[in-house]
């Protein structure tokens, strides 16, 4: 045996996607700054200059799992390391609006290739009976970076500036792609489904096409649109501008909520992955969705129900709470359900299909939750949250036939 072989491919993988998170989201406390440092963006441009990001991630989805099912899964994770520390250097020696944008596009490619990469990875190793407990560590990994990365930021840009910083996490991650290389072994070799099965023209769109008739992936796909949509509309585009504005916490109190918040999550998915292996998914992602959408509606009615003091903190806080527990049951079993009962010859493009419902669902939902509160205030758009959460959750308890 190599060294290589003896490290344990679970955790080579949960290593590599805490290698790969801890510099994104340390990243996302910085780039506010780098972008304000560097250019005068108007509301609208730095949107589109966002929205680029999202997109990339939409329109690489299907090159990358061509180039995940002939090249194989270890040259993509390293691969994406790479880009993104390239991206991280672009944004932070860039000062002009193209180069901005195209440093951001080159950001969502990489974030998709890793999400992707690893979520195939993952398959590759594991079986029916335990592919929640093989995901869930992974999640884990991206919840600690999460409370981590933000902290290592800030502190970065104190020490030595958000140009330097920058520069300094883009050759971290470039090392961690290195080291990626001697961690990671190769999965595809163990599937061993292109090597009986003959590439012929067109056999990626015929995958797709079959994919598309199965019933159980389009209940996947609609179910993942759902979630990720209100994830990204509600945890990361609304709750945000509540916690500001509604309920004028400062930076430290609003700092403590969200890390609480991963916390919640980071100690839930395990146990959410066992039940989901030995229950079913549907024991996990219908409760799961249900708490999300139970948690979404309490929120816009906390500021009328009590006012102020520590009553109004600790609603928030159990809101709060309840999303990241519905959050932790969700996690480790949605990229399952895009596998189970499928040939292994169908995983790269059904895992695809994940990652764009993922990101058209997002996109979508943010543009219109956002658009919303400016005009309505944060009442509705939460409670439309809540509600498609709800008949998410009741649609797939009816249709999902695992």
């Amino acid at each position: 045996q190599t060294p290589t072989s003896r490290i344990d491919p679970q955790v080579a993988a949960t290593a590599s996607q805490t290698f790969f998170f801890l510099p994104f989201t340390a990243l996302q406390s910085i780039v506010p700054l780098l972008v304000a440092q560097n250019f005068e963006l108007s509301a609208e441009l730095w949107g589109a200059v966002c929205a680029a990001e999202g997109l990339a991630k939409i329109l690489c989805a299907m090159p990358v799992a061509a180039i995940l099912s002939s090249w194989g899964r270890k040259p993509v994770l390293v691969f994406s390391f790479i880009c993104f520390a390239f991206s991280m250097v672009a944004l932070a020696y860039n000062h002009t609006i193209i180069g901005l944008l195209g440093a951001k596009l080159v950001l969502g490619a990489s974030v998709l290739s890793q999400n992707s990469g690893m979520q195939l990875y993952l398959t590759d190793i594991s079986t029916t009976e335990n592919k929640s407990r093989v995901m869930a560590p992974v999640l884990m990994a991206e919840k600690l970076s999460s409370m981590l990365g933000p902290l290592i930021g800030g502190k970065m840009i104190q020490i030595f500036g958000a140009t330097m910083a920058t520069t300094q996490l883009a050759f971290i991650t470039f090392f961690f792609g290195l080291l990626n290389q001697g961690m990671l072994k190769e999965t595809k070799a163990q599937v061993g489904v292109e090597a009986v099965e003959p590439k012929t023209e067109g056999g990626t769109k015929k995958k797709f096409l079959e994919l598309f008739q199965d019933l159980r992936v389009r209940e996947a796909i609609i179910f993942s649109a759902f979630y990720w949509g209100i994830m990204a509309s509600v945890l990361y585009c609304l709750v945000p501008l509540m916690l500001t504005q509604v309920f004028s916490l400062g930076a430290l109190a609003y700092s403590i909520v969200l890390a609480l918040s991963n916390l919640v999550c980071f100690f839930c998915a395990q146990p959410a992955a066992t039940l989901s292996d030995r229950l079913g998914r549907k024991a996990v992602l219908v409760p799961g969705m249900a708490l999300v959408g139970l948690a979404t509606l309490l929120l816009p009615f906390i500021p009328h129900m009590v006012t102020g003091g520590s009553s109004e903190i600790l609603l928030l806080t159990l809101s709060l709470g309840a999303l990241a527990v519905g959050q932790g049951l969700v996690g480790p079993a949605l990229p399952t359900i895009f596998t189970d009962g499928l040939a292994p010859r169908l995983h790269v493009e059904s895992l695809s299909l994940l990652r764009i419902s993922t990101e058209v669902g997002a996109v979508i939902l943010s543009l219109a939750m956002c658009f919303l509160v400016g005009s309505t205030g944060f009442v509705l758009p939460l409670v439309a949250a809540g509600v498609a959460a709800l008949f998410a959750a009741a649609r797939f308890s009816l249709k999902y036939r695992a």
